[in-house]
């Protein structure tokens, strides 16, 4: 029999009491690793299950239901005393804030508007104590919450001499102060704007820093496309994304060297040589944001490392996902590349390390040609904690390259390949550029049902560097082509057949964007289903 006195007695003896007090620690400490993977405390219900993931990390999708509404978000950083920030496509930026202390972010406080100030696209963020840097399509502005209430309070021009025709693709990405002091920043293209704003400066496609004053603007690189991102590793060099297209045939990592040209609208600049990516990043499309990670942030092993956002290709709303990238520098000052992938989550737009070691994603969500917000409730954000717990997955083999081709289908493909016109606009060989893409390592890219739906619908998802424009002459002529250049002189023009003509501006009565593809419909009418599998073998060898 028990005796409950005797049990009193021993539990309220101090040394007992410390024992017992010992001993309920241990157990919780057992039982807090015997957790089961599948239910990691704080944050299990938040866990995507949708998306995979191929490293030790948790994909949690943040239960953000207070503030601000998130709509097509395009930025997420790290900003003053290490809050998050992010903004949206429609202007606002606002703080992530974690207000019951579970580790998520639940609520967005907006700081502030840039349509307040007739400002666009938010699409750079950097900040140099409590002051923030906002890049947007028509200046970079700073802005500063003198009073501590999570809101600017007042705000300035910091730099203004950005080209800007209001096409909705003239972006200021990737404000990073460098070790030097000075902020550096990307403009994207407006090789494929036909009614380009005056660039006398050439900055349009252009790297630049200004000064810290904002009164000195330097140009460091030119020929690029669409630079949604750079950063700078431990050594000071810079290193920058771009998309392929228009003269780029990968998706790729540059790290910049002053002075160089990257291939991009050669047409507008004087260049000796054409530098070429430092490496081909593979683990998907679209490349969107880089960070580093800190070298003493283990995250699965991957301190130093380069992480980077992919949105996927346009309007194919099931593709994105986020890369690792290691780059070990050689005694010769260049670098050696290994890419992993690390995650499969659609359309995301940016990336930055929280705090606590996290690496936070922003989804953009569905959106027009240009990013614009045109859908409801599009966007979110995501946390990618790390657990020790979970061993590493192997990363998947995209569809296409996935099945052996035969030798003969392969030969079979190329003999249709050129009796149904596909050489007429599309090159082979990774470097032609034609009316359409090079189909050098688009199954790489693509699977063989996302290539057989480009070729069966090739208007229903138009690349914007692709689309047609329709040029009325004066004399009542009709043009139809793809922008290949532009000025304050002249439009140039790619015809079907390939070729070029530039139409002097005082010739044009009116330019209208047309949203049908150049591609014939109904190429593959007529073929059997082994032929159309045929086809599909070679397009698909190209990428061998």
């Amino acid at each position: 029999m028990v005796d409950a006195d005797a049990n009193f007695a021993r539990f309220h003896n101090p040394f007992s009491r410390t024992c017992a007090v010992v001993a309920m620690a241990v157990l919780q400490v057992i039982f807090s690793g015997c957790t089961t993977k599948d239910s990691p405390p704080g944050y299990s219900s938040y866990i995507d299950t949708t998306v995979s993931v191929y490293g030790p990390y948790r994909a949690v999708k943040l239960p953000i239901r207070q503030g601000v509404k998130i709509a097509n978000p395009i930025q997420i950083e790290l900003g003053p005393d290490e809050v998050l920030y992010a903004a949206n496509q429609t202007g606002e930026i606002y703080s992530l804030r974690d207000t019951d202390g579970d580790g998520l972010e639940d609520m967005a406080i907006l700081y502030a508007n840039v349509k307040d100030n007739g400002l666009r696209s938010p699409t750079g963020f950097a900040h140099k104590g409590d002051t923030i840097y906002i890049g947007t399509a028509q200046q970079i502005r700073c802005f500063l919450d003198q009073d501590k209430n999570g809101k600017a309070d007042t705000s300035w021009v910091f730099y203004k001499d950005i080209p800007n025709s209001e096409h909705p693709y003239e972006w200021t990405c990737g404000l990073k102060f460098g070790p030097d002091g000075w902020l550096y920043m990307a403009f994207t293209t407006d090789s494929w704007n036909a009614a380009p704003s005056p660039d006398p400066n050439g900055y349009r496609g252009s790297i630049i820093r200004i000064s810290p004053d904002g009164k000195q603007a330097e140009q460091l690189a030119t020929g690029i496309r669409s630079v949604y991102d750079l950063g700078f590793n431990t050594v000071g060099d810079l290193f920058f994304i771009d998309n392929e297209g228009g003269g780029n045939p990968h998706e790729e990592l540059n790290r910049l060297v002053k002075n160089s040209f990257y291939g991009h609208n050669p047409r507008k600049y004087k260049f000796d040589t054409v530098a070429a990516p430092d490496h081909v990043l593979e683990t998907e499309m679209a490349p969107s944001g880089i960070v580093f990670n800190k070298a003493d942030n283990d995250f699965g092993g991957s301190g130093g490392n380069l992480f980077v956002s992919f949105y996927g290709p346009g309007e194919r709303w099931t593709r994105g996902g986020v890369g690792r990238v290691s780059i070990m520098q050689q005694p010769d000052g260049t670098y050696a590349y290994q890419e992993f992938p690390v995650a499969d989550i659609p359309k995301l737009s940016n990336l930055a390390f929280g705090k606590d070691g996290a690496l936070y994603l922003a989804q953009h969500g569905k959106a027009d040609y240009w990013y614009n917000a045109v859908y409801e409730n599009e966007g979110a954000f995501y946390k990618l904690i790390y657990d020790p717990g979970l061993a590493d997955k192997p990363a998947k083999v995209r569809a296409g390259l996935s099945r052996p081709l035969s030798k003969n289908s392969v030969e079979a493909g190329k003999q249709l390949f050129a009796e149904r016109a596909c050489l007429g606009c599309h090159a082979v060989d990774g470097k032609t550029e034609l009316l359409g893409p090079n189909l050098k390592d688009v199954a790489k890219r693509l699977n063989r049902t996302e290539i057989l739906e480009e070729i069966l619908k090739p208007s229903e998802r138009i690349k914007p560097s692709m689309m047609a424009l329709r040029v009325t002459q004066k004399n009542g002529n009709v043009v139809l082509g793809r922008v290949v250049h532009a000025n304050d002189d002249e439009i140039s023009l790619m015809l079907v057949g390939n070729h070029v003509v530039q139409i002097p501006r005082s010739d044009i009565q009116s330019t209208e964007n047309v949203n049908k593809s150049l591609m014939y419909e109904g190429l593959l009418t007529g073929l059997q289903d082994l032929e159309k599998e045929a086809l599909l073998d070679y397009i698909a060898s190209l990428s061998k």
